[in-house]
């Protein structure tokens, strides 16, 4: 077998490995407390209403209102309540820079709660309450941990998004401390993998052409 045929398996082999290792375009994590830990973050925590770039039918609320809204588990401050005073709607934050990163306190979590994340108008990525909920946990509690919890968006392979599109189709669509970053990305363990058979492909064919040299 001559040198070029063992380099295309090798790159065959690594591409295969590429399609296995495509991971999903968001990696959601949850973390304790009320406000992100990535660093370097920016928060919006609604403490002086909603920002001009936020528009909709959403209402900055402090505390809460029978069977229209309720103020996210421990948080004493003002928040977010999409679509109060109205049952539902769509709430949109539109931003100048384009983020990887985005994080939520998101309070009594229900399955009509849904995030959408768009690049300019294609959409990237939609996560609805269902997918972030704990485990055994029910849909709106309104004091559980499990359904008020923070929720961090890490997007993959070089993705990001400029806009938020918050939306309900019932009372209500409760959050606060949105917070957006740009964080620097981490090569998964398939990256790592691929790496490895690019480096040791160039070192076989240079040990090759140096064996071939000498012979």
């Amino acid at each position: 077998m001559n040198i070029r045929t063992q380099v295309m398996i090798a790159a065959v082999a690594a591409a295969g490995l590429s399609s296995l290792a495509n991971a999903s375009i968001i990696t959601t994590t949850f973390t304790s407390g009320l406000t992100t830990n990535v660093a370097g973050a920016t928060t919006i925590d609604f403490n002086s209403g909603k920002p001009w770039f936020y528009t909709g039918p959403g209402s900055v609320v402090s505390g809460s209102i029978s069977g229209q809204t309720a103020a996210p588990a421990g948080d004493a401050t003002p928040y977010l309540s999409v679509a109060y005073p109205y049952q539902s709607g769509i709430e949109t934050a539109t931003l100048n820079h384009s983020y990887n990163y985005f994080g939520l306190y998101w309070g009594s979590i229900d399955d009509y709660n849904k995030v959408q994340f768009y690049s300019g108008d294609t959409l990237i990525a939609t996560i609805t309450g269902s997918d972030v909920i704990a485990s055994g946990t029910a849909l709106g509690d309104q004091m559980a941990a499990g359904s008020n919890r923070f929720v961090n968006f890490f997007f993959n392979n070089g993705a990001s998004y400029d806009n938020i599109v918050f939306s309900t189709t019932q009372y209500a669509f409760e959050s606060d401390n949105h917070a957006f970053a740009n964080v620097r990305a981490v090569p998964e363990p398939a990256s790592f993998a691929l790496m490895g058979l690019g480096l040791a492909g160039v070192g076989f064919v240079r040990l090759r052409r140096r064996q071939g040299a000498v012979i």
